[in-house]
């Protein structure tokens, strides 16, 4: 896939978009950031700006929000929001715990009635920011191991944890009514994924997750990605998915033959590409360098 520069200048939200992890950083060509709502259908859409894509639900009778970005866009994100409904927000939804997707949570638990999230991302964004004065947080005040549901407004929305994949704490927040489903970063549509170890993540076990998740939804269900490329990749369809998961099988597949061939970690890290994904490309300096240094690491230490 190629991109003109315009369309490269109009995903500079998701581009330049940070995670807040220790010791990382995304590349970050752009400093102005717009933001944009994006309505999919029954009154559900996204809201993207920097960081994770936002997912929301809002009418006269029902809020409800998926994941919070940062705190000065979640600060737009409220802005957008009312003109929209005069409704709190009853129920804030947190994907995973990286920074991209819960830093606003501080924000936004002013205007949220309850933050629901995965215990294990609970777990781990205390782990990854609990103690630093530098970057407060807000926590989840609800938590489920297997999944959660709840009516709300005109549609039914349930979150459910298939496994460790992006994470050990992924949801999948699904509008049961709509059948629109929220799968945050277990998919970066047509990109390089960030790869996770310390927060749980898992490469060999995200296919597998991504497997479920194809099973468990059809054909007609609509997913929002927690990043893509560009702004018009983060919804799509459940070959999207799969797409993802072939990409993840491909990367393990190719880095257990190159160990097997006797090659060291850097001449790994240091291939031109992985078989079949010349054209993927790079949300961030150096991101095909990581896939590979830490699927390595990760089926060394098996």
């Amino acid at each position: 896939m190629k991109l003109t520069r315009k369309q490269f200048l109009k995903s500079g939200a998701l581009i330049t978009g940070g995670l807040i992890l220790p010791g990382f950083k995304f590349y970050n060509p752009f400093q102005e950031q717009t933001y944009q709502f994006t309505t999919i259908r029954n009154n559900i859409g996204i809201f993207t700006e920097r960081g994770g894509t936002i997912g929301w639900y809002a009418t006269n009778d029902a809020l409800v929000v998926i994941d919070s970005q940062y705190p000065e866009t979640a600060k737009n994100l409220v802005v957008g929001l009312k003109q929209k409904t005069s409704r709190k927000i009853d129920l804030l939804f947190n994907t995973h715990h990286h920074g991209d997707h819960t830093a606003g949570n501080l924000y936004l638990k002013d205007f949220a009635n309850k933050i629901v999230a995965h215990e294990n991302c609970k777990v781990f964004q205390e782990k990854a920011y609990g103690g630093n004065p530098e970057k407060p947080q807000a926590y989840p005040t609800a938590t489920f191991s297997n999944s959660w549901s709840e009516d709300i407004g005109k549609d039914k929305v349930t979150a459910r944890y298939f496994g460790a994949a992006h994470t050990g704490g992924d949801s999948v927040i699904h509008f049961e009514n709509a059948n629109i489903a929220h799968v945050g970063d277990l998919v970066f549509n047509q990109t390089y994924p960030f790869i996770d170890p310390n927060g749980g993540g898992a490469v060999k076990l995200w296919p597998e997750v991504l497997e479920k998740i194809a099973a468990h939804f059809d054909n007609d269900t609509t997913f929002i990605f927690g990043h893509s490329i560009s702004n018009d990749l983060l919804i799509g369809k459940r070959q999207d998915l799969l797409a993802m998961k072939n990409y993840l099988n491909i990367l393990v597949e190719f880095v257990e033959k190159e160990i097997k061939a006797g090659k060291t970690k850097e001449e790994i890290g240091a291939a031109a590409e992985i078989p079949g994904y010349a054209d993927l490309k790079e949300r961030w300096q150096g991101a095909r360098k990581m896939n590979l240094d830490r699927t390595y690491d990760e089926l060394i230490k098996k």
